[in-house]
């Protein structure tokens, strides 16, 4: 019976064992070993390619218990590719050893950790490392069982081991990265389409090298094969370990052709160690690049974090900074602003008092009396807010509070040529929250909507009001520029403005102030072409009771 089990064999890269990893295993197996049947010792599985060996060990990485599964598949591919005339025991013999070598391997190179080949260079000729030593292995017990109890012959001892053990490297070092990679072949596709030019360079290189080997120079001359490195180095140089593994594959293949259709080529066993040299080196490049990228991508992290600690830093510097000057200047203004109100309401009186006056003179200094009151009571709440106060929370009708703050707002210059559309607003919709924190909210986002439409042909402000869900949704939209990519994701930090002589406070406070009430200020979807905010605030009824 097969479990399942998982086992992580690159940082980030988990692969699920279950049958389906083993049917595929066993299918793989046997495609490759057929493939790769060339210039053999006798019939044996003795030549000097042998991939399977590198996809054996990469299922064993993948499922430790698979051993009696790579049995299986040595001996399918003994028995059906090649048929060999030995009994069944010496081959069942041979596949425990070799199969053990295999796992054991395995074993080691999840304890020293060179599963994730090709992430640092010291991973990476560990790995090499531990493949030389398991094709040793491999090939003293293979090449031994069938020279003890098999058709080998003593004098044959020296080459078939060769043969066995630069197949077996070769199988290793070309197939059991590649393979442990490969859930990160969709990112080296994607950064391959980012750089076209040079995908376009290494595959032009792999076929004018090849070309050049078979066709053009002489394939007796192993000298001409040193050509195959250029493109191999180039793919290991452009994207590293993964890029290199894809090279040499096609490589390997593009080899294996050139030897099977041309009668004379240079020994394949010495264009397999050339291969070796290949493919050490490029996995060793290619690690020591990849390497660099993530040291510079790390460093690049970490500077990127560092600057926006600095950057939150100085922010919440200023933010105290202006919190303290808001406090100071509220406590200092008070008593200016008392004197204010206490000499209007004195003017009042002796307009009063005399007859024959201008009779829109008393209610103009009263209403002027009342917007003096109106900015103390703000600074003292403001004061009290920065201080860590809670907030006066109390039912508050939006009806006559925004018609209150619209009406002071016409006033100002802000308002000539623009057009305040209000939609018809409920006369009982109630919010629960301070009084002077959703006036200063409004008058705010009402200020920016008339300066971000300054200087257009038309003006355009409109203001909806809807409950929905226990919450009164204020929204202030507007046809001005909208709101700068630049500071769009960064438009509540305090000091982030789009204007040109804006401080970057205003929407900062108002979203804290927002927040202090149990409500919320965020950036809607314009339908005038501008700049949008919606203020969310708790509904209450009429009696102060929350909903």
């Amino acid at each position: 019976m097969i479990h399942q089990s998982g086992v992580s064999l690159h940082p980030g890269i988990t692969v699920r064992a279950g049958p389906g990893l083993v049917v595929a295993y066993l299918l793989a197996h046997v495609a490759l070993d057929s493939m790769s049947f060339v210039q053999p010792v006798l019939k044996l599985g003795i030549t000097p390619l042998s991939p399977q060996t590198g996809l054996a060990l990469a299922f064993l990485l993948a499922y430790p218990r698979g051993v009696g599964w790579v049995v299986l598949a040595l001996l399918v591919s003994e028995v059906v590719i090649r048929g060999v005339p030995s009994p069944a025991w010496v081959l069942l013999l041979h596949a425990l050893g070799v199969a053990a070598v295999y796992a054991s391997a395995a074993h080691i190179m999840q304890r020293i950790g060179v599963a994730g080949i090709g992430a640092t260079l010291s991973s990476t000729l560990r790995f090499i490392v531990v493949a030389a030593v398991t094709a040793l292995a491999a090939a003293l017990v293979g090449v031994g069982v069938y020279t003890a109890f098999g058709p080998v012959p003593q004098s044959m001892f020296g080459p078939a081991l060769a043969r066995y053990a630069v197949g077996d490297f070769n199988g290793i070092l070309l197939l059991t990265p590649l393979l442990l990679r490969l859930p990160a072949a969709g990112m080296l596709a994607s950064v391959i389409r980012q750089q076209p030019v040079a995908f376009t360079g290494v595959l032009l290189g792999i076929v004018g090298a090849l070309t050049l080997v078979f066709l053009i120079g002489d394939p007796q001359d192993l000298r001409f094969f040193y050509l195959l490195f250029i493109p191999a180095i180039a793919a290991a140089l452009t994207w590293g370990v993964p890029g290199f593994l894809l090279a040499a594959v096609a490589l390997q293949a593009g080899l294996i052709l050139g030897v099977q259709r041309l009668p004379e080529v240079a020994p394949l066993l010495d264009l397999q160690l050339l291969m070796s040299i290949l493919l050490a080196t490029g996995l060793a490049l290619g690690a020591v690049i990849t390497e660099r990228h993530d040291s510079a991508r790390s460093a690049l992290q970490r500077e990127i974090e560092l600057r926006s600690r600095e950057t939150s830093l100085a922010r919440a510097s200023r933010v105290a900074l202006t919190g303290e000057l808001a406090s100071t200047l509220a406590h200092e203004l008070n008593q200016p602003l008392t004197a204010l109100v206490g000499y209007l309401r004195a003017g009042e009186i002796m307009v009063g008092e005399r007859h024959g006056g201008d009779p829109r003179l008393a209610p103009t200094l009263r209403k002027a009396a009342n917007e003096a009151l109106r900015a103390s009571d703000t600074l003292r709440r403001l004061r009290n807010f920065y201080a860590g106060r809670d907030p006066q929370l109390e039912p508050l009708l939006m009806q006559p509070l925004l018609a209150q703050i619209i009406d002071t707002l016409r006033h100002s210059d802000r308002v000539i040529s623009a057009e305040i559309r209000v939609t018809p607003i409920d006369s009982g919709m109630t919010v629960y929250a301070d009084r002077v924190f959703v006036g200063v909210i409004l008058a705010n986002l009402l200020t920016n909507a008339l300066d971000a439409t300054d200087g257009r042909p038309t003006r355009s402000v409109e203001i909806d009001a809807t409950v929905s869900g226990g919450l009164v949704r204020i929204v202030v939209d507007d046809d001005g520029g909208g709101i700068p990519s630049p500071v769009h994701d960064e438009l509540f930090k305090a000091f982030v403005t789009s204007k040109p002589d804006g401080m970057g406070v205003g929407l900062a406070v108002s979203r804290s102030l927002a927040e202090a009430c149990g409500g919320s200020l965020t950036l809607g979807v314009s339908s005038l072409g501008g700049a949008c905010f919606v203020l969310s605030l708790p509904t209450a009824a009429l009696t102060g009771d929350r909903i």
